[in-house]
């Protein structure tokens, strides 16, 4: 089993049992598909980013749940014939991004100067040479004079 985050947003001009009515309807889709709900996060009312079907508002919910893999595209598929909801998301929770990795010590102790390598000082050095050689070879090629192209005859017809 995976886990999965799902995102929904809901019509807010719902009467109050419409929105329960509309979430019970995806929790029935997880249960069919085989999926184990783990947490309901219910942010409320809020104003969206852009107006969706001539609305400002809507409600927000977001379902933590486990399924196996081929489930999120089946309850996709059925949560996108619900008229009332505006828009929805499954993400992958993996468990890489539930874990939190301290820095290492050495780069909390940093507090003294970080010096360059003396391989990078020198490599800096060859790249100021041949910077100070180029405008040198570019006088020499303009010293000499320019060879006069002859202009061709006009032909009278």
């Amino acid at each position: 089993m995976v886990k999965y985050e799902m995102g929904v947003i809901v019509r807010a001009d719902l009467p109050e049992d419409g929105h329960a009515v509309e979430m019970d309807k995806i929790k029935a889709l997880i249960d069919r598909f085989g999926g184990t709900i783990e947490k309901i996060d219910e942010w409320g009312r809020r104003r969206m980013a852009y107006p969706i079907q001539k609305m400002s508002d809507g409600i927000y919910t977001f379902i933590t749940y486990s399924a196996p893999p081929e489930a999120p595209r089946e309850i996709e598929s059925r949560t996108r014939l619900i008229e009332n909801v505006l828009r929805f998301l499954t993400v992958r929770k993996d468990e890489v991004e539930a874990t939190v990795v301290a820095p290492p010590a050495e780069v909390v102790e940093a507090s003294a100067p970080v010096e360059a390598p003396e391989a990078v000082v020198e490599e800096v050095a060859v790249v100021e040479e041949t910077a100070v050689e180029e405008p040198v070879a570019e006088e020499v090629a303009t010293e000499e004079a320019p060879a006069e192209v002859e202009e061709p005859e006009a032909k009278d017809e």
